[in-house]
């Protein structure tokens, strides 16, 4: 299984006497994981009871969770909130008491009242009596969830793949580029001497000394080792699902030996491998924000 992304959308639909449950979940990068889970109020404790399910599939992101119900039937459409029309009922008594109005209800104003408090949906079951059915709906809306997380995943570890191939060519270029940096030195130092008058000999033990000075302060030799074994290490953890603060570790491990290089940088072709370099890591850091 290959690195997965930790954006994605899923839905699932599942019927219940009457209404029709709707569970949709969306995702997006985060450092941990978060779930919210807006539902209808008599189910205030889905998110309680749906956070294991969610954590059983995902590792990481943001997640948000909406659960809707459409009213199935005729019976629904015509239901009336009783205890929102004696309530109203009650209301006005009190009223007309306190202003001293004489009042008497008829079937008008009770029908009136009753409309005016049509409930919008009937009652909803109790979760417990119906979590089977809820969590199938979570379950199949988590399937879609992950199928499209992996398939972003996939091609974001094609892209990554494409820049990391990029960056082995740059270090190559780095390496190529400073491994002569110490014979033109000599050769320009040489020619400074004798421009300067100095006729020293080149076996002379200051011009070994300085010699030795520049090679040790331009070799980038570690620094390119690491940086392979970086690159390496990369391209396996790609191959492995949620792997994603593995690869946010490396990606600073690349961007600081890149950043060594380039102080050590004694030739133009290098720095310039540095810099492209630079911005290929910095273009995969984007990149990685967004694997689980």
């Amino acid at each position: 299984m290959a690195a997965t992304s930790m954006t994605g959308f899923g839905r699932g639909e599942i019927n219940l006497p009457d209404r029709r449950l709707s569970v949709e979940i969306a995702t997006v990068n985060q450092k941990n994981l978060q779930v919210s889970c807006y539902a209808p109020e008599e189910w205030s404790s889905l998110e309680t009871l749906s956070t294991p399910w969610i954590r059983a599939r995902l590792v990481r992101g943001k997640v948000t969770v909406r659960v809707t119900f459409a009213e199935v039937g005729v019976k629904a459409a015509t239901a009336w909130d009783e205890a929102a029309v004696l309530n109203a009922l009650a209301d006005l008594r009190a009223l007309a008491t306190r202003t001293g109005v004489p009042f008497e209800p008829d079937a008008r104003l009770l029908w009136q009242l009753a409309e005016g408090k049509r409930s919008t949906r009937a009652p909803l079951p109790a979760l417990e009596s119906c979590e089977a059915a809820v969590a199938l709906g979570f379950a199949a809306a988590l399937d879609q969830l992950v199928a499209m997380r992996e398939a972003e995943g996939r091609a974001l570890v094609a892209d990554l793949t494409e820049r990391l191939r990029k960056i082995s060519v740059f270090v190559a270029a780095m390496e190529a580029g400073e491994k002569e940096a110490p014979k033109r030195h000599r050769t320009a130092l040489m020619k400074r001497l004798q421009e300067a008058g100095l006729g020293l000999d080149p076996s002379d033990e200051r011009v070994l000394k300085e010699l030795a000075l520049f090679a040790d302060r331009c070799d980038i030799t570690e620094e390119v080792v690491r940086l392979k074994s970086h690159i390496l290490q990369f391209t396996n953890e790609l191959k492995v699902e949620k792997s994603g603060r593995k690869l946010d570790f490396l990606v600073q491990e690349l961007l600081r030996e890149v950043n060594t290089v380039g102080s050590k940088a004694a030739e133009i072709p290098t720095t310039q491998a540095v810099l492209e370099a630079k911005t290929e890591i910095e273009r995969i850091r984007e990149q990685v924000q967004n694997l689980e």
